[in-house]
């Protein structure tokens, strides 16, 4: 095999583990759901508490994973210098927009009802 695939099979691996990991963050999102009906049923301030903290914490973890994905986009982008590449490379720019906007707004959430759910 030659370096070059060896580099794309630890890529993908590695890939595989932020699937894993999107996984996970999708199950807290569950958890916190959770929380916030806990809060909503039986008034329970500290649930709430939790849960805000729970969806500020994924935000700013899905904020890292995209960053990587924006820099790998941006490096196949230089590599192949396509239209395809630079569609991609825009999304992964917009993703990446939008899931600081999504911590901006749990950062500063103040009313009960609202959750990245809700979004």
């Amino acid at each position: 095999m030659n370096s070059n695939n060896e580099e794309l099979i630890k890529r993908l691996s590695f890939e595989n583990m932020i699937w894993v990991a999107f996984i996970i963050i999708s199950a807290l999102d569950i958890y916190g759901d959770e929380l916030i009906k806990k809060n909503l049923r039986y008034n329970d301030k500290k649930s709430l508490e939790k849960a805000n903290k729970l969806f500020l914490g994924i935000a700013a973890f899905s904020i890292l994973i995209y960053i990587y994905f924006l820099l790998r986009n941006y490096s196949d982008y230089k590599k192949y210098k396509n239209k395809n590449y630079e569609i991609r490379l825009v999304g992964s720019t917009l993703i990446l927009i939008g899931s600081l906007c999504l911590l901006y707004f749990q950062y500063n959430n103040t009313r009960i009802v609202d959750s990245p759910s809700n979004v």
